[in-house]
């Protein structure tokens, strides 16, 4: 796997947008996985159209990957990578702790929400 991911963690050494890349998903967690999911986590002030650019980008020459811009996910989806991920690159570690600081606040804001989301449909799927 770290075969398949240097090309990518060469390139994103030398990229200014990148914070960090970090692997998530099945290959982060040491499960069999059919692809590699690999997150780049971008510097804030990035418009949302550069973001999308810069994925297509990095996708155009690294097909091989499932690469996901982070600050793009879902809310619950960037506190998950960022328990459970690996991170495989770092550029500013600053900025990766401002991310993440940012992104676990905000969750904890979210989280009654997210579970009683999650409840209301359990209970509905278990009364069908």
């Amino acid at each position: 796997m770290l075969k398949q991911l240097a090309p990518l963690l060469k390139r994103a050494k030398k990229d200014k947008d990148i914070v960090a890349v970090m692997l998530f998903g099945s290959a982060a967690r040491g499960e069999k996985y059919r692809d590699i999911d690999v997150a780049l986590v971008l510097r804030a002030g990035i418009d949302s159209g550069s973001m999308f650019d810069k994925r297509l980008d990095y996708l155009g020459e690294f097909s091989n990957l499932d690469i996901q811009i982070f600050n793009q996910l879902p809310l619950y989806i960037r506190q998950r990578i960022l328990k459970e991920g690996k991170i495989l690159l770092q550029n500013d570690t600053d900025a990766l702790y401002d991310i993440a600081f940012d992104t676990i606040r905000a969750y904890e804001d979210f989280k009654s929400i997210y579970e009683g989301y999650l409840e209301a449909i359990e209970n509905q799927y278990a009364t069908a």
